[in-house]
């Protein structure tokens, strides 16, 4: 790889980082996911880390879909949502009943919305909402998952995710990658999310090619995250002794300059 120095080209580096996340999701479809779509009988455990990884890989190929500047919002959005799916599937061997409170966190969310739908239906009378389903639900099973909610997360009254722990704390428990991470680019990719002025007025051009950029390369570490996750998880690496080189190289590809320097990445890593 060249090492001579050249005036930074945004447009060439958005290019590179974008193949390096299409780079790996090529190594998850020749070496992952062949092995996760041919589970018999997965566990609940198994289950978590299948629906993680599947979110990730539709993630993943919508991304690839958006190759034009003016998508820098959902490209960020995107790649914001792909840390934070690294960081729930690393939180489940941190969190003790990780996955028995990641399943039990749905019906819980469930019953809250129903329940805010009912409330909401009370104080407004005149609006046409068909609330039956909800009733139903609420009835039907509101007091068991009420009870499931008071045994596995006890004292808590807010809860907004199953780990019973807001983001920052959760990428405190993780350090190494997500905290410089979430320190250093998950702001900017947070102002694509919200609501209001964004920052981004009164920009050259390129500055929306360079945020691409930079988001596909999150994208790429957060899937890079997952990918080890499930390499872990599932045991693949006895059966595949290289994979983890073979991940390193997709990552490194998209920056060679000849087939000698692919050789050479290879040989060294695989």
């Amino acid at each position: 790889m060249s090492t001579s120095s050249v005036p930074f080209d945004p447009v060439k580096t958005t290019g590179q980082f974008f193949a390096v996340l299409k780079s790996v999701a090529e190594f998850d479809k020749l070496e992952v996911s062949g092995v996760i779509s041919t589970l018999l009988s997965p566990s609940e455990r198994e289950k978590c880390f299948v629906a993680i990884y599947l979110r990730c890989s539709a993630n993943v190929a919508t991304l690839i879909e958006l190759k034009h500047p003016k998508h820098f919002q959902a490209i960020n959005m995107l790649s914001r949502t792909l840390f934070e799916l690294a960081v729930d599937v690393r939180l489940i061997n941190v969190v003790p009943q990780a996955c028995e409170k990641m399943v039990a966190f749905v019906d819980v969310e469930k019953l809250r919305c129903a329940r805010k739908i009912l409330r909401f239906q009370t104080a407004h009378t005149a609006a046409k909402i068909n609330t039956a389903i909800y009733a139903s639900f609420v009835a039907n099973e509101g007091a068991k998952i009420d009870a499931l909610r008071a045994t596995l997360w006890p004292g808590t009254k807010r809860l907004e995710h199953w780990s019973a722990r807001n983001l920052p704390d959760r990428i405190a428990l993780l350090k190494d990658p997500f905290d410089e991470i979430y320190e250093v680019n998950y702001p900017h990719l947070s102002w694509q999310v919200h609501s209001g002025l964004t920052g981004v007025a009164n920009l050259k051009a390129e500055t929306f090619t360079t945020m691409c950029g930079q988001a596909f390369i999150l994208a790429a570490d957060s899937y890079r995250e997952i990918l080890l996750v499930m390499i872990e998880e599932f045991k693949i690496q006895k059966a595949n002794t290289m994979i983890e080189g073979k991940l390193k190289a997709a990552k490194m590809l998209p920056f060679t300059e000849s087939p000698e320097q692919v050789e050479q990445l290879l040989k060294g890593l695989t």
